[in-house]
């Protein structure tokens, strides 16, 4: 079981990230005792990114969005690379000369642990 406090610090961080990540595959309903230490360490994430200012922007421009997370998650364009299967266009994408297509942002979405309405431009 995970003591559930306060996160304080980066290692607290990833470590509860990760335990996301393990709950979130076997996608427990939201009442059961999976679901409900889900939703909790999900508020305590969110109040940690909030207070270190690593809010997602909620509307703007998806390669601020992937560079936000890319810093928050300690992801390097090779992290990327493997989701999308090409550092040539990761370098693109992030430059600005290469646009997200509908294939790249499902894996990404996944990647950076955002919703993919977040990485389409508007």
């Amino acid at each position: 079981m995970v003591e559930i406090k306060a996160i304080r610090n980066k290692s607290q961080y990833q470590y509860y990230l990760k335990k996301v990540d393990e709950l979130m595959e076997p996608d427990p309903s939201v009442n059961s005792p999976e679901g409900q230490l889900l939703e909790t360490l999900t508020i305590l994430i969110e109040d940690y990114e909030r207070k270190q200012g690593w809010e997602i922007p909620m509307h703007g421009d998806p390669v601020e969005v992937i560079k936000t997370r890319m810093q928050v998650l300690g992801l390097k364009q090779i992290d990327l690379a493997k989701a999308i299967g090409d550092k040539t266009v990761v370098s693109r994408i992030l430059k600005r000369s290469r646009k997200l297509t509908y294939s790249m942002i499902t894996p990404l979405s996944n990647l950076l642990r955002i919703p993919p309405e977040f990485l389409i431009e508007k």
